[in-house]
């Protein structure tokens, strides 16, 4: 069952790539919950990276409805690391079909290799970027933590709703 959902999130992902105006985001039901510094890395985000952020806080609300404001952004806010090269469909694809761990996060390399280095390491390179914008600290220790938790409960949920997205 696990995997007919990442497949099908993989299809629909795929379709909002190609065709870019399917994905809608709810950008005030994002602006209510974030910070003004914090909203402002949301709107530098493509819009189907906001329309995913918007997907995973509103699940992670159905499944937890008393969640944490701080993980509510965090959820909205978990791919922001991407938004740090212009989305190319054809290079996301690509990465999904074959993207080595093992590429160092700096220096940040140009076409192919980053964006590699973007779908490895965009949980730190997030993190970073809500540091600097001056946002939240937790919520930027839950968007580092979204692929791997280590222990954290907070940034479990957030994975297991973005794994079901």
């Amino acid at each position: 069952m696990r995997l007919l959902r990442r497949l099908l999130s993989a299809v629909k992902r795929t379709l909002l790539g190609l065709l870019p105006l399917l994905a809608v985001p709810d950008d005030p039901f994002a602006e209510r919950r974030l910070s003004a510094e914090e909203y402002r890395l949301f709107l530098a985000m493509d819009r189907r990276e906001r329309y995913h952020g918007c997907a995973v806080a509103r699940a992670l609300l159905r499944r937890r409805p008393d969640a944490p404001p701080l993980l509510v952004r965090a959820a909205l806010l978990h791919d922001v690391g991407k938004s740090c090269r212009p989305y190319r469909v054809w290079q996301r694809i690509l990465v999904h079909l074959y993207a080595p761990q093992s590429v160092p996060p700096e220096p940040r390399y140009p076409g192919f290799w980053g964006e590699v280095q973007a779908k490895v390491h965009h949980p730190t390179y997030g993190a970073q970027m809500i540091l600097a914008a001056g946002g939240c600290g937790r919520v930027a220790s839950l968007v580092e933590r979204h692929h791997d938790p280590a222990g954290d409960p907070d940034a479990e949920w957030l994975r297991l709703v973005d794994d079901g997205i």
